[in-house]
């Protein structure tokens, strides 16, 4: 069991990081956009829950990626690992198209949906609009980190992710902000790491501020960078030709979007909960409860389930490299050792959410109502952090075997009731903010126990060999 525990941490630590590097984008927006104000603050906040509605569109090319490029690699197909890959990349495209299309043209209609006030709704079509117009490089993202860690190459995308969020935090107040105002910021009466360089860099360009579309310009234009240097790896560095014989086989794409559909559909669900959530239950509630939402949700959740996440994926990677070798004790062992790892996280990140959000809280927003807002999403959502961990894991373990419809089904309905259970507890009994959050507890709790259950029946190892 130790030796499998250091085989899912040496794949895990890397794929922790970029998936924190992911998370850091949002962190990176909350923390530069505060100087544009609490509405602002509430639009980003809000506004990752339609991203993540598009994520569900995205993923339907990366999640089969995952499965079909590990079980190629146990299995010792290099070339059917690059084929997937090809297929993969191809595929996602074609969905950044439409989908960035669709969103740039009902971009006002699906703001709509968060039930924000005017001013913070003008600041979210901004934001959004001009990420649907830059779509394809966000989009190939997962493709891409997928195609790697399937590999089990988790220390590139690391390497990826690390280098754009570093454009990324230089670019943010430089195109936020422009040359006029960046030197002047100060958040706790301290300048921020790199506002003289940024300041120095814009007014030397001549950039202009921006507001909310500079900060989505920022993240398309880091994640173009890496994404090149991503393709550059793949075809010179593992020899993948990116075009191939130029004629796409069909059945690859049904292959990857057979395993990716039911997890696709469970995102959309939980996107569509949360935005009926903020429409109807969390609407009514004041702009510092929206805020309070935005930042707990990517700064604090976006440190810990990076955390969860990278373990699971890490899990999911072998898993499908033990089925494609015939290994159905391997595997085993490797779930065993990737629960073991992502619940002592859990653990960790329950305390990091109890006793550490005072001191965090502060660093995003100066306003009193916001950080106490912030700090009751925080201190309640610490209660479900080890069963978010638990139910992580077990679910990207079903992915990596490719066993992927029960995840629709137990995402899906834990989620649904976090709709009526919300109502309940914060119109029905009063609860206001504190009602919805807990409302989040106890369906986490549910949907934990049922993906554990899940994964020990052993079904998926029907997959085996596949």
């Amino acid at each position: 069991m130790s030796s499998r525990k250091a085989e899912v941490l040496r794949l895990a630590w890397p794929a922790v990081g970029s998936y924190i590097l992911h998370n850091a984008y949002r962190i990176n927006d909350q923390f530069w956009i505060q100087g544009l104000g609490p509405s602002a603050q509430a639009a980003i906040g809000t506004s990752f829950f339609v991203i993540i509605m598009n994520f569900a569109a995205i993923f339907l090319a990366a999640g089969g990626t995952l499965s079909l490029v590990a079980r190629a690699t146990g299995a010792g197909d290099k070339e059917g690992a690059h084929s997937v890959t090809r297929h993969a990349i191809l595929f996602g495209i074609s969905i950044a198209l439409v989908l960035g299309g669709i969103g740039a043209t009902f971009t006002e209609e699906i703001v709509s949906v968060l039930g924000l006030p005017p001013d913070a709704a003008a600041f979210a079509v901004e934001y959004l609009g001009t990420l649907y117009l830059y779509l394809a490089p966000i989009a190939l993202v997962p493709v891409l980190d997928n195609a790697f860690i399937g590999r089990g190459l988790t220390k590139i995308p690391l390497v990826l992710d690390f280098a754009a969020i570093g454009i990324n935090y230089f670019l943010n107040p430089i195109m936020i902000y422009g040359g006029s105002a960046v030197a002047e910021m100060k958040i706790g009466g301290i300048a921020p790491i790199g506002a003289g360089l940024a300041d120095t860099i814009a007014n030397g360009v001549g950039v202009e501020a921006m507001g909310m579309r500079g900060a989505a310009l920022a993240t398309c234009l880091s994640r173009t960078v890496t994404i090149l240097a991503g393709l550059a790896i793949l075809k010179f560095g593992m020899g993948m030709s990116l075009f191939g014989s130029l004629r796409p086989k069909l059945s690859r794409i049904f292959a990857i979007g057979r395993i990716s559909v039911p997890v696709s559909g469970s995102i959309l669900v939980f996107a569509s909960v949360y935005l009926l959530l903020l429409n109807r239950v969390v609407a009514p509630l004041s702009t510092e409860v929206k805020a309070g939402l935005g930042i707990g949700f990517q700064v604090f959740e976006g440190l810990a389930f990076p955390c969860y996440l990278g373990v699971g994926i890490a899990g999911a990677s072998l898993v499908g490299q033990k089925l494609g070798a015939r290994d159905p004790d391997g595997a085993f062992e490797v779930v065993a050792a990737a629960r073991f790892v992502a619940r002592c996280l859990g653990l960790l990140m329950t305390a990091v959410f109890l006793f550490l959000g005072s001191w965090i809280v502060p660093i995003f927003t100066q306003d009193a109502g916001v950080e106490l807002e912030t700090l009751r999403y925080v201190g309640i959502l610490a209660f479900s952090q080890y069963w978010v961990s638990v139910e992580n894991v077990n679910e990207k373990i079903l992915l990596g075997a490719g066993y992927t419809r029960p995840i629709f089904w137990i995402a899906g309905l834990g989620n649904i009731l976090r709709i009526p259970l919300a109502w309940l507890f914060a119109s029905f009994f009063g609860f206001g903010a504190a009602g919805v959050w807990w409302a989040i507890n106890l369906t986490t709790y549910l949907k934990a126990g049922l993906f554990w259950k899940t994964v020990q029946r052993g079904k998926w190892l029907e997959r085996l060999g596949r």
